[in-house]
């Protein structure tokens, strides 16, 4: 994926809020989807695809409901690490079972939240190869202890790692958001000091920007912040995509496709464009699913920013990482 990046092409990853067995459907579907390049040469357009099986969520609802098909091997296989088991003792999410047929076959990157790493990235190494998983962090989870836990096995497995802007600002918006400010915002130094936590990765770190809970929102989920999210990009110098689905949620669901080919345009010099990427939550899902766009729609956005921007395309690959039994000390 770097690679690709220094030309501004840019990586679409569209995929379910939640992975569940009836939208992998969904999934093979968006992997097929296709665009005719600036060359003039058709090519698949979609780089990577959400499988997420265990949501983040603010309560937790113990009879699994809304916290997606990993739940139940997620609480046995805590369970079995707080009794000093080890790897073999644990079982494989479903979700990961499913990342892996799904890289095997379309060479899409896996992104998927993560919201204990010790717990659930085991399961991928030897599954997903290198440049091929791109976990991130829930936006509700700003400590950069769990960031330098996934930077470990980002490291030994050359994945990607994602970094989720936190839900407040710390100012006034449309002070904080304005060209002229002059300091920094509490989100601009947590968000950039996840990065620090990450340290040095072969694989791309990635700001995704998924806007803010502020008063001044309006219809908005979260309010859209270009210019604080292009200032913290150009202090860390590492990678930001979008995410649209969870700034415009289900009240502006349908300006997900125009406001996305906009803000693919935005430049932040003559030579580099603001967002490296998109991550959009697409098709259906038993969470969220108000604020997906749909397949169609999807192949609608490709289409328009393949005009003006290369598209990433998926690679299919020849090896995986030896898999590893980690255990706690």
């Amino acid at each position: 994926m770097a690679k690709h990046m220094k030309n501004n092409a840019v990586s679409i990853i569209a995929g379910p809020c939640s992975i569940d067995e009836n939208n992998i459907r969904e999934v093979k579907e968006i992997s097929k989807i296709t665009v005719i390049n600036r060359l003039g040469h058709q090519q698949k357009a979609i780089a990577g695809t959400r499988i997420v099986g265990l949501k983040s969520r603010t309560a937790l609802h113990t009879s699994g409901d809304g916290m997606g098909i990993d739940y139940p091997s997620f609480m046995r296989n805590t369970a079995v690490l707080l009794q000093g088991g080890k790897m073999p003792d644990m079982e494989t999410p479903p979700s990961v079972l499913i990342a892996e047929e799904i890289s095997q076959n379309t060479g899409m990157i896996i992104a998927t939240e993560i919201m204990s790493p010790l717990v659930q990235l085991p399961h991928y190494v030897g599954r997903i190869p290198q440049g091929k998983l791109l976990p991130w962090n829930p936006a509700v989870e700003q400590l950069g202890w769990p960031i330098m836990q996934m930077a470990h096995f980002a490291r030994r497995c050359g994945w990607h790692i994602g970094l989720k802007n936190g839900k407040w600002v710390g100012e006034h918006l449309h002070i904080a958001n304005s060209p002229d400010y002059q300091g920094k915002t509490s989100m601009e130094k947590t968000w950039a000091g996840l990065v620090s936590f990450v340290g040095k990765i072969a694989g791309d770190i990635v700001l995704i920007h998924r806007g803010v809970d502020v008063p001044e929102k309006d219809r908005y989920r979260n309010a859209v912040i270009h210019e604080i999210s292009r200032r913290t990009k150009l202090a860390t110098g590492v990678k930001l995509y979008l995410d649209p689905s969870h700034s415009h949620g289900p009240n502006m669901r349908d300006q997900i496709v125009a406001a996305t080919v906009e803000a693919l345009k935005i430049k932040i010099s003559n030579s580099q464009f603001l967002y490296d990427g998109v991550l959009v939550e697409t098709g259906s899902s038993t969470t969220d699913t108000e604020q997906h766009i749909t397949i169609e729609e999807l192949k609608q956005m490709v289409k328009k920013v393949a005009k003006f921007r290369d598209l990433v395309k998926p690679e299919s690959h020849k090896s995986k990482t030896d898999r590893v039994n980690y255990q706690f000390a």
